[in-house]
């Protein structure tokens, strides 16, 4: 693409907001020189990689980038052999950990993240551990090796410091004998060149025989090491030196094996400095609130609320723009200041931008076109030593344009065939204009000529556009509108601002009848447009507020489908609590009859089989009378059409079930349906059955059966013979072998937990799983007080991984 063309759409800026993005030197250098690509394949693999960047950084987060050093002039100076430095290998080794931690960003699943281009590279990245755990051990800082190394290097240390501690202890006591106290300037020990010393003041020099290495800046102090230490510090210079030569063959050491592997580091470092560019397309994509655009080969742009990347968001005019559907051709006419450069700026940039890969700043469906060339002339390029006017510098980038535009060119020209004779320059502009639709190309230009607008009037394939311009107010709205010649407003901004009438008169008797009325065509239909406008954005209105309310209508729609679901609800709760309790009295009674049968009690016993009998019989009366009254209340609210009679072996809906079923026996004298769900079976009130809305052939032959209902008496058996097996298995029926004690306090869930041991106990289940949440472990820990004193509880644990891990327990009763 022409770099001028970018220089003067701004597209380096945008680039450099991209670096500005990347967490890396390499990343940063891969941002510098992105280019827009003219093949279409690439530019949709460049904004499949932008769209999964942003998807990673929505989703997963910013990737951990860190650590990520330039180090290639190293790598290829190990690859010939030379010895890497301290500095140098710390680097390489922190490029090592950036990869370990970049490749444990990986997602622990892969499922929708296969053909993530992020994670894509990720998984290619080696760490070289072995090497990446050396350089850590060895390389401390920029200039220092480690003691583990190797073990002549703590060795050589370690008699370093033992010769070091002799020399100290030795000058220490000289120090403080007191013998060469007056000798000495002070009680310390210091070191010169390497050497331990003390201070010695000049006019004692020979009170302490050794050698001078040093004096102070006064003179009046000599740093002098004692001859009895001599010794011991050659010897200490030594094992300096040895260490030196140690660390040489240590780093050396070293820098052949990064030597050995510097492809692989190369190929690494590559591919994380892509990972830093493509995550910086997509932080920019965000900060841009940027998205992808479809991208097309025919030539066809069209931007949909799109704004200038460069403009602050509190300034900037969103504007729809499109081209290259019924023409080719745009001529955007307005005042100056109105707009019209902005617009053909933001569609130039935008078409870079999509084709480098990046999204851009506008609404969904915006689409863009690939495009060989890009070629602009905007602005003014007058240079008074080279002897350019304005005319001529444009013309100049003209003469270039026209020479090189093709059917795969995108042509932007400013204010073209200004800056000489108006007649001159507007009949030039239309011969440019023709020559450019003839070579095929896509052209958008902006002119203030009449002559042009009557031109994109009367020529198929050009279209007209204007910035609009408030005449009441003086200032333009930035607003562009496609199919509309801009007005010349220099009258009515003339008068406004207070020329006098009879200027302005004059004025328009100097302008040519053809012109005057040309404008006049233009204002009428300008407003027309303007009358048009406000009668859409009433419409607009009036299709919002009429959805408004129809989303009202649903809302209050639902609110009521909400109250009848409550109301059944209420009515099963209330149903399982008058169950829940009878069964326990039932119990009881059961249980005292057991204990005088064991006492061979029979008149106790036969008198409280008698008390069993009258209770169930009484309690399951009432409960079945106030289920029933609920389940039609229900029934009423839900609708549906009633059954003339029922007939057994037909199916029927139940309300209070929300269940389809059929009948097998009923009613009964309590007016009670026996139905069969599947393998489940319950007793319903005859009275609230419907039927099924998706059966009519069952609805029709329950509509049309005559035959009376069966009058049945239960399942036949007695209530004074219940056994507690039955008991248990009306309980076991209905009950879960899970409990949600999620959203309760601590007094909320240990109450419903003591209840639910005794209903599943009733049931006769083995094992329960008590889901309580994770959260502070406040709920968990109370849980786990109650199991742990719970006689009915033989044990318990946390559920495992697959189970629900820590926010589920699971207890065996």
């Amino acid at each position: 693409m022409d770099p001028r063309t970018q220089r003067i759409l701004e597209f380096d800026r945008i680039v450099a907001q991209l670096a500005d993005q990347a967490a890396s030197e390499p990343g940063r250098e891969l941002c510098l020189a992105l280019q827009p690509s003219p093949d279409l394949d690439e530019v949709l693999v460049r904004q499949s990689e932008t769209e999964d960047a942003v998807r990673v950084l929505l989703e997963k987060g910013v990737p951990p980038l860190s650590g990520i050093s330039d180090v290639r002039s190293a790598l290829a100076r190990a690859s010939l052999g030379a010895m890497l430095s301290c500095l140098e290998l710390l680097r390489i080794g922190a490029v090592l950990r950036a990869a370990a931690r970049l490749k444990g960003f990986l997602p622990e699943r892969a499922e929708g993240w296969a053909d993530n281009a992020v994670f894509r590279i990720l998984r290619t990245l080696d760490p070289l551990r072995p090497l990446e755990q050396a350089l850590t051990d060895a390389i401390l800082g920029e200039d220092e090796v480690a003691d583990r190394a190797s073990p002549e290097l703590a060795s050589i240390r370690r008699r370093i410091r033992e010769a070091q501690a002799e020399v100290k202890a030795h000058l220490d006591h000289l120090v403080r004998s007191g013998r060469y106290a007056k000798a000495l300037q002070e009680s310390l020990v210091t070191q010169r060149n390497g050497r331990y010393v003390v201070p010695v003041k000049v006019e004692s020099r020979g009170e302490i025989p050794g050698i001078v290495h040093d004096a102070s800046s006064s003179g009046a102090t000599l740093f002098v090491e004692p001859m009895p230490v001599v010794e011991a510090n050659n010897r200490i210079r030594e094992l300096l030196a040895d260490e030196r030569d140690e660390i040489d063959r240590i780093l050396q050491d070293l820098s052949l094996r990064v030597g050995a592997v510097s492809g692989t580091l190369g190929e690494t470092l590559a591919r994380m400095a892509r990972v830093d560019f493509l995550v910086a397309r997509g932080r920019l994509a965000l900060a841009m609130k940027a998205m992808r655009p479809q991208v097309g080969t025919g030539g066809r742009i069209r931007l949909v609320r799109a704004r200038h990347p460069l403009i602050p968001a509190n300034r900037v005019v969103p504007v729809d723009f499109w081209i290259g559907d019924t023409f080719r051709t745009l001529l955007v006419t307005g005042p100056n200041t109105g707009g019209k450069t902005v617009a053909l700026k933001t569609c130039g940039l935008l078409t870079l931008m999509g084709l480098s890969g990046l999204q851009i700043p506008a609404a969904d469906g915006s689409e863009i076109s690939v495009f060989d060339s890009v070629m602009a002339d905007i602005g003014d390029e007058q240079s008074i030593d080279q002897d350019l006017s304005t005319f001529s510098s444009h013309m100049r980038s003209v003469v270039r344009i026209v020479a090189e535009a093709g059917d795969r060119s995108l042509v932007l020209l400013d204010e073209l065939g200004s800056g000489t004779d108006p007649a001159e320059g507007a009949a030039l502009a239309m011969s440019i204009l023709e020559h450019l639709r003839g070579r095929g190309a896509v052209v958008v230009a902006t002119t203030h000529y009449k002559e042009l607008k009557s031109y994109a009037l009367r020529t198929g394939g050009v279209e007209n556009a204007c910035c609009e311009f408030d005449s009441e107010t003086l200032r333009p709205t930035f607003r562009l509108l496609i199919g509309v010649p801009g007005v010349s407003n220099a009258f009515a901004i003339s008068r406004r601002l207070g020329l006098p009438d009879s200027l302005i008169e004059a004025a328009s008797r100097f302008m040519t009848e053809e012109g005057v009325r040309f404008e006049e065509l233009v204002r009428r239909v300008e407003a027309r447009r303007v009358e048009a406008e406000r009668d859409r954005e009433e419409a607009s209105a009036l299709l919002a507020r009429a959805n408004q309310d129809a989303a009202t209508a649903a809302k209050l729609r639902n609110e009521l489908e909400q109250k009848k679901a409550d109301i059944l609800r209420r009515a099963r709760e209330e149903a399982r609590e008058t169950l829940r309790q009878t069964v326990d009295e039932v119990d009881g009674l059961l249980e005292s009859i057991r204990e005088a049968r064991n006492q061979a009690d029979a008149q106790e016993a036969q008198r409280l089989a008698d008390e069993v009998r009258q209770t169930l019989r009484t309690r399951l009366g009432d409960m079945d009378r106030e289920i029933g009254r609920m389940t039609l209340q229900v029934g009423e609210s839900v609708g549906g059409m009633r059954p003339d009679r029922i007939q057994a072996g037909d199916s029927y809906l139940a309300p209070s079930l929300g269940l389809v079923g059929r009948v097998e026996s009923g009613p009964d004298a309590r007016g009670q349906v026996r139905m069969a769900f599947g393998s489940m079976r319950a007793s319903v009130p005859a009275a609230s059955l419907r039927i099924p809305p998706s059966d009519n052939g069952t609805a029709d032959r329950a509509a049309r059966s005559g035959r009376a209902a069966q009058a049945a008496r239960g399942s036949g058996r007695d209530a004074g013979t219940s056994r507690p097996d039955s008991v248990r298995y009306a309980r076991k029926s209905t009950f879960l072998p899970e409990i949600q004690l999620l959203g309760m306090t601590v007094e909320e869930a240990t109450d419903a937990l003591d209840k639910y041991l005794d209903d599943a106990v009733l049931a006769g289940y083995a094992q329960i799983r008590i889901v309580h949440g994770k959260g502070t472990g406040a709920l968990r820990s109370a849980v786990h007080a109650l199991l742990k004193q719970d006689r009915r509880v033989r044990t318990f644990r946390i559920g495992a991984y697959g189970e629900g891990d820590s926010g589920v327990t699971l207890a065996e009763l």
